[in-house]
């Protein structure tokens, strides 16, 4: 009974000192400033900051295009979405009747034929001048096709291939690469659309792994007649299966194909390929560089040299954000300098 109490007495002064231990403490960095040396700056100059205080740690915001701190919390705005693609066809000849054509729908259910014909459908096709003018394997780059109108929802993009039935000609075959999607804001902002978030001045596309594409084949599509294009159907991806569901091996890139074979009298077909869906006025947040953390010394000085901040002229406000922390919580300040750059 003794030892009980003693424990007991322990256990007791043991979690109050726990206690007293995991209290967060945790006081505002409000010493923290900045300052510059001068207002203004040249080209090439290096931009000189002089910071007081001592916080754990310190996140630089250039204040340049995608390093705004404003826009940190940003993952939609509207700006201009620009769709660019390759495409060429192969077999066949131009005037069999065949065709691509490019369809967008902002109501698309589902990946299935009843989906499809349920769906409403803007035909896009006139909007790229820019088609294969021959038979070759030569890709014709399309033209920045401007979606813009879009803008208030997600949508699928399609590519339809209907092909005619001929005693005389084969049907053609099409390949289609290099699809970038991207919404530009304003401020020069790009956004590759499918893509995972990229660094401010990277290339804005989507890539073949990240966009998603979908075939569903509404004519001619049971074995062995093997006409589709070839990627996965609904829930069937290369993930899942080498084959899709008409037979035809699924692609893990660039291109894209729809091949009817070079037989004659090869029955018409109606074959969808569609992306997953997407919101046009996706962008990706802005960030920041971390210059301090926990364990570094003070930092009096911070200089943002000429190779990596400041090449373009203008007037900018760089945003640095002080934090104290501890596993359980943070204190911050945010500060802020504004300074000109000239030629």
């Amino acid at each position: 009974m003794k030892n009980n109490i003693i424990y007991s007495v322990i256990s007791f002064f043991s979690l109050l000192l726990f206690a007293n231990c995991t209290k967060s403490t945790i006081e505002s960095p409000d010493d923290f400033n900045v300052t510059t040396t001068k207002a203004t700056y040249k080209v090439g100059d290096t931009i000189k900051f002089n910071l007081t205080g001592s916080p754990d740690q310190i996140v630089f915001y250039s204040g340049e295009i995608g390093m705004r701190y404003e826009n940190v919390e940003r993952t939609v705005a509207a700006g201009t979405a620009k769709l660019v693609f390759q495409t060429s066809k192969q077999k066949g000849v131009l005037t069999n009747g065949d065709s691509l054509r490019l369809l967008v729908s902002s109501n698309l259910k589902g990946y299935d034929s009843v989906s499809i014909v349920k769906a409403v459908w803007t035909d896009i096709t006139n909007r790229n001048t820019k088609w294969p003018a021959t038979i070759s394997t030569t890709f014709t780059t399309s033209d920045s096709i401007n979606l813009t109108d879009f803008n208030n929802d997600s949508i699928n993009i399609a590519f339809r291939y209907i092909g005619k039935k001929s005693e005389t000609v084969t049907q053609q075959l099409w390949r289609m690469q290099g699809f970038s999607l991207i919404n530009i804001l304003p401020d020069g902002t790009k956004t590759g659309l499918f893509a995972p978030p990229q660094i401010a001045g990277g290339t804005a596309t989507s890539a073949f792994a990240n966009t998603g594409w979908i075939q569903v084949s509404m004519k001619n599509n049971t074995l062995p007649g093997f006409n589709a294009w070839n990627v996965g159907t609904a829930n069937i991806s290369n993930v899942k299966a080498v084959k899709n569901t008409n037979g035809i091996n699924i692609v893990t890139a660039y291109p894209i194909t729809f091949d009817p074979g070079i037989t004659l009298s090869n029955d018409d077909n109606d074959d969808w390929l569609i992306t997953t869906k997407v919101n046009l006025k996706q962008v990706k947040p802005d960030f920041g560089v971390p210059i301090k953390n926990a364990v570094a010394i003070t930092l009096t000085k911070f200089n943002a040299l000429p190779n990596a901040y400041y090449k373009i002229p203008g007037t900018y406000t760089a945003t640095f954000v002080a934090l104290n922390l501890d596993i359980t919580k943070a204190q911050k300040v945010v500060r802020e300098v504004t300074f000109t750059v000239t030629p």
